[in-house]
């Protein structure tokens, strides 16, 4: 039965560094530019402040995205975008309207897209708090404009919201056009209600320059963005959607290849990601991950076509001159050959999981039956598995169901057989505790079957036949 394990894979000591390194960077960007007008209470208070928010960080990201603590490099790409960010804020005091051009989203837009949007949310606050502290802290005199640090501290919280809820699940170019004029609409909201509070006098000429400014300020952000995702995923090695978009597309190396040497395979991987696809949307997982993983999921039959049934065109089979202990080595090892290779052309981390994971430590029961017949009493199923891990993720489980469904269906061609086929194969896998890693429910397996049932009704449906009468081209 399905369970939801518990896991605590953080390395502590990596996670305590990169909190103690960003405490040092941020304390030295917040002190160091006002280091004429230093004195011990302010240096104090800033210190104090800073550790404050990154405590702060800490425990968020810990109770709620733990994922990201227990990844090194997903929390160093998060203080990267932190430190980018807050130096774009600090640029607003080289000219008086410039605050009004901040992109105050950038943190949020970013590490939603590398790292995870509940991240991305409250590193963006963390931000707008430090940099907010700042101009308090370091404020030089009475007659310095509180209209800036309001506006700093009203538009960046109301920003770094709304983008966390705009962008939601989608993807497309067209969405983040749409965000960044969003965006600069609720910063010149925010700097109307700014100028409002703090101008006794309205002055149309001002209030333009401020409105102009803020409206470009959502396209800034969204320009910055798609400069800097590209860069970070090279320096930190992280993966976003566009990257998953890329790859899981025929039309690249690794596809090519598949199909050259192995044709076969690769029109199961194209189908098996139409299952996965329609299966992870139900589901609510990522469409564009989960489409990538079943791609590249035999990728390592390349190694060995000829060994697996789906390339054996010419009716010649090179296990009926082996025996069933060599062709289970020469099976299993197709996961760990697709592993290599995908760390050769730098898939993504979740793809090479898949790769491992997608037939657990199944049996591979035709090989295991064919030695059973050569033995006498009971033949245990230890030598005749995949060496796993089991699905430790639900991208895994729902490949795992989905390739196994593909081939028995396929193998069946019956639409009234195919429920009770996924059911088996379902009920099969559970039996060998194949999903107990995973936090998969039950509800979601029965969606996964109905969806696999339904899609494979879709993709073996009726056709008119067509009378074979030809027409002639001209009178």
């Amino acid at each position: 039965m399905a369970k939801k394990l518990k896991r605590n894979n953080i390395k502590w000591k990596q996670v305590v560094a990169s909190y103690v390194i960003a405490f040092i960077l941020f304390s030295a960007l917040t002190v160091l530019p006002n280091i004429k007008s230093i004195n011990e209470i302010n240096v104090t208070v800033q210190l104090i402040t800073t550790a404050m928010l990154l405590v702060s960080m800490g425990l968020y990201v810990y109770f709620a995205d733990r994922e990201v603590m227990e990844n090194a490099r997903e929390t160093w790409a998060m203080f990267s975008t932190m430190i980018v960010s807050y130096c774009i804020i600090q640029l607003s005091q080289l000219w008086e309207y410039a605050i009004y051009l901040v992109p105050f989203a950038i943190c949020s837009l970013v590490l939603s897209i590398i790292v995870s949007g509940k991240c991305g949310f409250f590193a963006n606050f963390i931000i707008i708090m430090l940099c907010f502290m700042q101009a308090i802290i370091w404020k030089k005199d009475a007659n310095e404009r509180v209209d800036n640090i309001f506006y700093l501290l009203f538009s960046g919280v109301t920003e770094a919201v709304f983008v966390s809820f705009l962008l939601g699940k989608q993807y497309r170019r067209s969405r983040y056009v749409l965000a960044g004029v969003v965006l600069g609409l609720i910063s010149v909201i925010c700097g109307t209600i700014s100028y409002l509070i703090f101008e006794s006098i309205w002055k149309w000429e001002e209030y333009w320059i401020i409105a102009v400014c803020s409206l470009g300020s959502g396209m800034i952000s969204v320009m910055i963005m798609f400069v800097t995702v590209p860069l970070f995923e090279k320096i930190f090695n992280v993966s976003s959607i566009f990257r998953f978009s890329e790859i899981a597309t025929s039309d690249n190396e690794l596809m090519r290849k598949l199909f050259e040497k192995a044709p076969g395979t690769y029109n199961h991987c194209l189908t098996v990601a139409t299952y996965v696809e329609a299966c992870a949307v139900a589901i609510g997982q990522s469409a564009q991950i989960a489409k990538a993983a079943a791609y590249y999921h035999d990728i390592g039959k390349i190694k060995n076509p000829s060994y697996f049934v789906e390339n054996q065109f010419d009716g010649f089979n090179p296990h009926d001159n082996m025996t069933p202990e060599a062709s289970v080595n020469m099976i299993k090892y197709h996961t760990l050959n697709g592993l290599a290779i995908a760390k050769e052309y730098g898939l993504p981390k979740e793809v090479q999981l898949a790769i491992c994971e997608h037939h657990g430590t199944m049996p591979i029961k035709y090989f295991f039956l064919k030695a059973q017949k050569y033995t006498d009493g009971f033949l245990p199923y230890d030598g005749y598995c995949y060496d796993g891990p089991k699905p430790t993720t639900k991208i895994s489980a729902i490949l795992m169901i989905c390739d196994a469904s593909e081939a028995a269906l396929r193998a069946s061609g019956d639409r009234n057989s195919a429920e009770k086929i996924v059911s088996d194969i379902i009920n099969e896998r559970m039996s060998f505790g194949q999903f107990v890693e995973c936090d998969i429910t039950m509800k979601e397996i029965e969606i996964i079957k109905d969806t696999v049932v339904s899609t494979f009704l879709g993709i073996r449906h009726k056709r008119i036949s067509y009378t074979d009468v030809k027409v002639g081209g001209g009178r």
